[in-house]
This record gives C-alpha cells, structure tokens and sequence, in this order.
C-alpha cells in the first residue's frame, strides 16, 4: 500500500459541502475520508484501506466514563489493599470513592434521558 500524498481541492457550495458531511457522519467518516472514498469508487478503483471511523459521540462518552470508572477502581483497590493489611483506610478517600461514583452516576444518567 502506497502512502498518500496527493492532494485534491474541490469547491463546494455550502448545502453541497453539507450534504457530503452528513453523508459520511452517517457512516463514521470524517469529510476528507468519505470524499476520498466516494472518488475513488467513482474511478472503478477500490480504495487502498477502509479509514479508521470516527467515534460518535457515544463511543467518546463510554471512553471517558471507562477511564473514570479505571480511577475510581484503582481508589478501592487502595482501600481494599489496606483493609487487607490490616489498616482502615482513611475517611477522605472513602468519602473520595462515594463522590467519584456518584458524580459518574448522575453524568451517565443525564446523558442517557439527553438521548431520549
């Protein structure tokens, strides 16, 4: 597979230019992508390789409460760990815990009913 390195400029008028974003949006791709891909299927030709999709805005949403939920697991394995040895773990990262969860509970919650 060669590298692309070419460019290619083309004038659009602006229901042209949205028609074309909204076409490639309903497919995960980004502009360039989608009219790169449409070109070169016009040719005859198959496009070298598919594009990455774009993550829609769910699939940005369940990275960042993925991440969050990887912080607030790592909070309790540090509670849990000093439960193991013995210790009480301290008021504040209990209190820490509750409130990251919660906080994560109403953001998902709200961005659910915002779907609906």
């Amino acid at each position: 597979m060669s590298k692309r390195t070419e460019n290619v400029r083309i004038r659009l008028t602006p229901d042209e230019r949205a028609a074309v974003v909204a076409a490639g949006a309903a497919l995960g791709l980004g502009l360039s992508s989608f009219a790169r891909m449409a070109v070169v299927k016009a040719s005859g030709r198959k496009p070298a390789k598919p594009p990455r999709r774009k993550p829609d805005e769910h699939q940005r949403a369940l990275a960042q409460w993925t991440a969050e939920l990887a912080r607030v697991g790592n909070n309790l394995n540090q509670a849990a760990r000093a439960l193991n040895k013995g210790h009480s773990p301290e008021l504040s990262v209990l209190a820490t815990i509750r409130a990251e969860l919660q906080a994560l509970r109403e953001t998902v919650l709200a961005f659910d009913s915002a779907a609906e």
